[in-house]
């Protein structure tokens, strides 16, 4: 007998999105004939979800559109999953991979804990064609929007540009993010999914920890990502070269959220340029190998 839809409300960030979708893809291979609906309650973030084979459909939550699901949730009478892992305090509760902790809520094992992210053909040759006009281009992001304290020295992204005048930074970002100097500024200018098309075509990543980072995962693109209050454990993806210094008030993600640190961000402060340089310079290596 045919399996009953499962309708998911989502609500998350980007890079949350793209932390669920292993899960996903083990609840289709669970019920291959079960109907998966997700919900996206933040604009946009159907992004993250096209073209997946896993999902069948994606929806936004407005009554206009989705009269009979809105009804049926707020009435009771149509079931919907509504799991946050970022509810349960993973920084402080749990020492195991996001896409972990969010199969277990799901109640199913991942096979495959890869992100699971989907370029259309269209999508994936303007990708590939635009990147090819920049020499050993690597993508570039150093804001975090979950919390400042996560950033770090802007000075030390200038300096790791400027000490590697052989490769082509490309930063991305929002139009409001600071500008890096010395790299191609492409805040503001590009979608969610044209910024992953152009990952895949790229020699590398270095940033934060952010939606960028684990999208890195989906293309295996080895990867170099600076961490400071978030432990690499729990949202770190394998493919990347994951920094953290244990200070003793670390990890404090979930404590500090978008406060001020006290410590004048000593975890990020002690993370130093040559370091960052030559992760990123053994991750360019491992690419150039896998490319040959």
């Amino acid at each position: 007998m045919k399996k009953k839809a499962l309708r998911i409300i989502f609500y998350g960030g980007y890079g949350d999105a793209l932390l669920y979708t292993p899960a996903f893809k083990a609840l289709k291979e669970e019920a291959p004939d079960r109907k998966i609906i997700i919900y996206c309650v933040i604009k946009g973030q159907e992004q993250v979800f096209k073209n997946n084979p896993s999902v069948d459909e994606v929806r936004g939550v407005s009554f206009i559109k989705n009269p009979i699901a809105f009804m049926g949730y707020y009435l009771k009478w149509m079931p919907f999953l509504f799991y946050h892992y970022g509810e349960y305090c993973p920084t402080l509760f749990y020492d195991k991979n996001a896409k972990e902790i969010i199969a277990d809520l799901y109640g199913v094992k991942l096979k495959d804990d890869k992100v699971q992210f989907f370029l259309t053909k269209k999508e994936d040759r303007t990708a590939k064609e635009y990147m090819a006009q920049f020499k050993d281009p690597i993508l570039i992001h150093v804001t975090s929007r979950a919390s400042p304290n996560q950033h770090w020295e802007h000075d030390n992204w200038n300096r790791l540009v400027e000490e590697m005048p052989e490769y082509t930074f490309l930063q991305l970002g929002l139009e409001d993010e600071k500008k890096v100097e010395k790299a191609v500024d492409l805040r503001g200018q590009l979608s969610f999914r044209e910024t992953l098309g152009i990952l895949k075509y790229s020699k590398s990543f270095v940033g934060v920890n952010s939606s960028f980072a684990h999208a890195t995962n989906a293309f295996d693109l080895p990867g170099v990502v600076v961490f400071g209050p978030a432990q690499p454990a729990i949202w770190g993806q394998s493919n990347n070269i994951n920094i953290f210094k244990s200070v003793r008030c670390s990890p404090c993600l979930e404590i500090l959220r978008a406060s001020p640190c006290p410590y004048n961000r000593l975890c990020m402060k002690q993370i130093t340029v040559a370091e960052v340089k030559e992760a990123l310079l053994k991750q360019l290596k491992t690419r150039s190998l896998s490319l040959s």
